[in-house]
């Protein structure tokens, strides 16, 4: 816009100068004109009347100012208002004009227009003269400026008023987009499962295609919980029966059945996080909230063990971008641990940064060395025969934070045992 109107206003005020500049050409060319009629050759010089109708050439203050230059570039008539006309050496320097040619310019403060005539004297010899009309160039630059001033000053007005309503146009035109980046942002939070709202046309067929998207999404989830929930029923009668089956080999049946049964639920959460590539829109739990419901469940589970559970000391809800589900797989299998191989205390920290919140769950055991850490993230590998299970707690919690893009490190406790710690996003 600025470089538009700013080419736009030069070209206007070069038209502009270039018109009035033409037009005082024209008006000293028809007082030159003037000036050659009213001469007459007095034998071998061009004499003109001392006082001409045009009072202009009488006054010395007019600005108006009159020359005949014979030949020889002297001076042979010079009208009453060059009485103060300091610049004819100028005059005078400048070379002789062909024959009938005439030139127009400006030199200092002084407009011109000087014409060449050739008269013949009475003996048939040609007399050359050079017939000059000046005028002032003031009230021309002054006429240009306030031009200037008026055109730019109004050129930058109606600059700063485009982009004004340009800005306004802009705004109203992108509003839609806002509303739908707020939209997008309580899906993305939790707070909201489709898009809602009024868009025009242009969006309409965006909005549509994405809330196919978030359904198909949701559905797709869905689905995945109610085939777990529906294959862990179907499977719940029969191990509740091998479990109570008498024998001799009743231990044994019993550590299948556990077997059985951790498998099928790692198989079933495997489903659910290798067709997810990172967080999905709409997740969130209160993570505060589910280690709460977490110690409360465990520390029923292990009460004959007599240990401590430390938690954090703060009632907020604080909201990662993970569905609960799989918070609560993911930190119930890591406390569940701290149950397992602490001697007396279990504690759970928070670290919480401008986008994440780190998870530290401590154990006063007897920890896991380099050596061992990666071993135990590998599905089945264990690293102690005392306590029951088959070893896929911690491979299961490897692969719920893989599908969401965060690692789990295992390092020493302050406690003097294992500490695991993970990073989640904030909702």
């Amino acid at each position: 816009m600025v470089l538009f109107l700013g080419i736009t206003g030069f070209a206007l005020e070069r038209a502009f100068v270039n018109s009035q500049l033409a037009g005082q050409g024209e008006r000293l060319f028809t007082r030159v004109i003037n000036l050659i009629s009213v001469s007459e050759l007095d034998g071998i010089t061009l004499a003109l009347p001392r006082v001409l109708d045009d009072p202009r050439f009488n006054s010395p203050e007019s600005g108006l100012v009159g020359l005949v230059l014979n030949e020889d570039r002297q001076s042979v008539w010079e009208s009453l208002s060059s009485e103060w006309f300091t610049d004819g050496d100028w005059v005078r320097s400048r070379n002789n004009l062909v024959s009938g040619e005439d030139e127009y310019g400006i030199y200092d403060n002084w407009v011109f227009q000087r014409n060449a005539v050739v008269e013949t004297d009475a003996t048939g010899e040609d007399r050359y003269f050079e017939i000059w009309v000046l005028e002032q160039a003031a009230p021309l630059n002054k006429t240009i400026q306030t031009f200037r001033s008026q055109l730019f000053g109004s050129l930058i007005i109606a600059t700063l008023a485009s982009l004004f309503l340009l800005s306004l146009i802009i705004t109203w035109g992108l509003r839609p987009l806002r509303l739908l980046e707020v939209k997008l942002n309580r899906i993305r939070s939790g707070q909201a499962d489709k898009l809602t709202g009024n868009y025009p046309k242009e969006l309409a067929s965006l909005t549509n295609s994405l809330n196919q998207l978030l359904q198909a999404e949701q559905g797709q989830r869905e689905r995945y919980r109610k085939a777990m929930a529906d294959l862990a029923h179907s499977l719940k009668t029969p191990l509740a029966v091998m479990r109570t089956v008498a024998g001799k080999d009743q231990e044994e049946i019993h550590d299948q059945v556990e077997r059985m049964d951790q498998i099928v639920r790692y198989q079933l959460q495997r489903a659910v996080t290798d067709a997810r590539n990172g967080p999905v829109l709409g997740q969130r739990c209160d993570i505060n909230g589910a280690v709460k419901r977490l110690g409360k469940a465990l520390e029923k589970a292990f009460a004959q063990d007599d240990k401590i559970l430390d938690l954090p000391e703060t009632d907020e809800e604080i909201f990662v971008a993970m569905d609960s589900n799989d918070v609560l797989e993911v930190l119930g299998n890591l406390i569940e641990n701290g149950f397992k191989y602490g001697r007396s205390v279990i504690m759970v920290e928070f670290e919480r940064s401008e986008k994440n919140i780190a998870i530290h769950i401590d154990d006063d055991g007897h920890g896991i060395t380099e050596a061992e850490r990666e071993q135990v993230l590998t599905r089945g590998k264990r690293l102690d025969s005392i306590q029951p299970g088959q070893g896929i707690g911690l491979a299961m919690v490897n692969d719920i934070l893989s599908s969401y893009r965060v690692e789990m490190t295992i390092s020493k406790s302050p406690l003097g045992g294992a500490r695991f710690s993970v990073q989640l996003p904030l909702a």
